[in-house]
């Protein structure tokens, strides 16, 4: 739960540059970053040239500047559409993202990269697309034994680990926020999964408690609610 100092009551959580959540951000993406893998180019360094001079540069609002991938990039609605528009030469102002939460950011976009496609991502996403679906029949009746793995990429077990360990609701919900700006629709899913995960199965009182939410409600006015809508308090 996050500390009064993170989050106000009542309030949805900023993220000023100063906010604790930098910190906490940081001691997060130590935790799982592979040293194995391209990550986000540390703040300041190696920006102009040098290796991967074909990459996209992201500018917070305090001026901390990163590295992302054309690859990773693709991710971001907001990023493809430049890319494909050749508007994303140049730093790419990032407002309202802490530095700290900006890195999560592009782990994450780094880590799914390579295996994103951004022609299919909206197929895959809706259930109900509204495009043309192939259902030719298959060549043959019989279920294969082995079945595919669901996750070859371990993705799925990463992004469990990336969404919820060590992570107050003060960085969830930055999170959330910086993934909506961008336009990263799995890393918006991803977040809103996590906060109806913490949400189910609680009370109203609970879920008050677990997101520092103050009730501004007088209690003749919460028996009023309730009264009103009584099924949706029947145990």
């Amino acid at each position: 739960m996050a500390s009064p100092a993170a989050v106000d009551k009542g309030k949805r959580p900023m993220h000023p540059e100063d906010d604790p959540t930098a910190v906490a951000a940081e001691a997060k993406l130590s935790s799982l970053s592979d040293p194995e893998e391209k990550k986000p180019a540390a703040e300041g360094e190696g920006v102009e040239g040098g290796a991967g001079a074909d990459d996209l540069v992201l500018v917070t609002e305090c001026g901390t500047e990163f590295r992302i991938s054309r690859m990773a990039a693709q991710m971001s609605a907001m990023l493809y559409g430049m890319i494909e528009s050749d508007c994303a030469e140049g730093r790419i102002r990032v407002p309202g993202v802490d530095a700290g939460i900006l890195r999560m950011v592009l782990a994450f976009c780094e880590k799914h990269g390579p295996y994103y496609d951004p022609a299919t991502a909206g197929q895959d996403r809706d259930p109900f697309p509204p495009f043309p679906i192939d259902l030719s029949p298959a060549n043959h009746a019989i279920k294969p034994v082995t079945e595919p793995d669901p996750d070859p990429h371990g993705l799925k077990s990463w992004d469990q680990e990336f969404i919820t360990a060590g992570i107050d609701n003060s960085t969830l919900f930055a999170i959330i926020l910086a993934a909506n700006f961008l336009g990263i629709e799995d890393l918006i899913e991803l977040g809103c999964t996590a906060v109806a995960d913490k949400m189910r199965g609680k009370t109203p009182e609970q879920i008050r408690e677990t997101f520092d939410i103050e009730n501004d409600y007088t209690p003749e006015q919460e028996a009023e609610v309730r009264k009103q809508n009584a099924w949706a308090f029947e145990d």
